[in-house]
């Protein structure tokens, strides 16, 4: 569980930039008082001989002149802290008591680094998507009819099957487990649902990767013909805790594509790593539009629902 190597060093570059930052206002501050008072420099210039002679007399084993030095610098930094204090001028205290703002807590991401990538990561994907609006909350059943269709489904019920499902996979998600395609027409919730469950996943501090397959297809294609040797979104999309690929069969098909999505979701599948993959594409359309191999993982390896009703987007727009 986790989210990626380059979230977590961003969070602990963020973590320790704001500590110098804090560190260094504190310090400019001291220099200009220390410049209005000249007293600070006199108490400073005592307290180091002090040092020395207390450092001395320890070794002579003379006691109570030690003592009395211990007590002459305490007089001494106590009037110190006196000044900076009616000077308005405070220690920075560490942010994270845990890990003294170093990220970092016997060589390991420290609770605050992990609580930043959450926050990375979620800022992050709603630049690509609107996770605050798509919760589970929000989504509107009474949108589906409450009647039997011409099969004899009902798809308000039908929904708020798939609706319980997402709910209860989250609540379930380790990183591993179903993969899960979400089929049916345009306007139907299937990108409500799989945001809902991005939202989710992402809170509970798995990586994700949520995009379209034109995008995702066109990212992997750049990085394949590219003259780089880094495959890093490409590996990323291979790797992540979740990934989620939206409308699925609205890309541009080309040989590198084909193979790129069966390898793709196939070592997934291999890998026990969750794929949530939504398409206005029937199930009979698979094998017309990918290859066998393709259809027959979608057939055999992915937990299918379909999506019925009508579309929820012309429904709001003909009620305003």
């Amino acid at each position: 569980m986790g989210y990626s190597s380059k979230t977590y060093q961003k969070a602990l570059e963020i973590v320790q930039k704001n500590a110098r930052k804090r560190e260094s206002i504190y310090n400019a501050e001291i220099e200009k008082i220390y410049a209005q008072i000249p007293e600070l420099n006199k108490i400073d210039a005592t307290l180091g001989i002090i040092g020395s002679k207390a450092a001395i007399t320890a070794l002579s084993g003379n006691f109570n002149d030690l003592e009395n030095l211990k007590k002459e610098s305490s007089i001494l930094a106590a009037r110190k802290e006196e000044i900076l204090r009616d000077a308005g001028i405070k220690k920075p205290m560490a942010e994270c008591k845990i890990c003294n703002d170093t990220g970092l807590v016997q060589g390991k991401y420290c609770e605050c680094i992990k609580r930043l990538a959450k926050q990375l990561t979620f800022e992050e994907l709603s630049k690509q998507m609107p996770l605050t609006n798509q919760k589970f909350e929000n989504f509107d059943l009474s949108y589906y009819p409450n009647v039997k269709n011409q099969n004899g489904d009902n798809p308000r019920q039908i929904m708020k099957t798939i609706l319980e499902y997402a709910k209860e996979y989250c609540e379930t998600f380790d990183g591993h487990g179903e993969s899960v395609l979400f089929m049916g027409n345009v306007g139907l919730g299937k990108t409500h649902i799989s945001l809902s469950i991005v939202s989710e996943i992402v809170a509970k501090g798995f990586s994700v990767i949520y995009g379209s397959a034109q995008n995702l297809f066109n990212l992997a294609e750049k990085e394949h013909f590219s003259f780089s040797d880094t495959r890093e979104k490409t590996d990323d999309m291979f790797n992540t805790d979740l990934l989620v690929i939206d409308d699925l069969g609205t890309e541009f098909s080309t040989q590198f594509t084909q193979s790129f999505f069966y390898n793709l979701i196939n070592t997934r599948l291999l890998q026990n790593k969750p794929t949530i993959i939504n398409t206005n594409l029937s199930i009979e359309d698979f094998p017309k539009r990918y290859t066998a191999r393709i259809a027959s993982r979608f057939s055999g390896e992915f937990k299918i629902f379909e999506f019925l009703g009508n579309d929820i987007r012309l429904q709001k727009a003909l009620k305003k």
